[in-house]
């Protein structure tokens, strides 16, 4: 086992930088920074600063909510946190200390 930290952005489907999706903008960010593991979830309700927002039939939402989970070691997550804070410096971003598990390939 290993210590590490895992980083979770929250943002809107909607969200953009310079008139590119936001998460495309974090995962080339994430890649270039050479993070272990990123993945994206998309939320199919959330409650934020905008109100709820949800994916029902009657009003199929664009503003749904996005987390990005970050996973790696403290020292490439604080190495990377500075570049993404510069592109989002109002999102939402929380870290949590994690043990990382490493299953082997068989």
């Amino acid at each position: 086992m290993q210590e590490g930290l895992c980083l979770r952005i929250y943002l809107s489907e909607s969200d953009s930088i310079e008139n590119a999706p936001a998460l495309e903008s974090i995962l080339e960010i994430c890649q270039k920074a050479g993070l272990a593991g990123v993945s994206v979830l998309r939320g199919i309700e959330g409650l934020g600063k905008h109100g709820v927002h949800t994916a029902s039939f009657l009003g199929l939402s664009s503003h749904l909510p996005i987390i990005i989970e970050v996973v790696d070691s403290s020292e490439k997550i604080n190495q990377a946190l500075p570049s993404i804070q510069q592109v989002l410096p109002t999102a939402l971003m929380v870290t949590l200390p994690i043990h990382i598990i490493q299953q082997s390939e068989e």
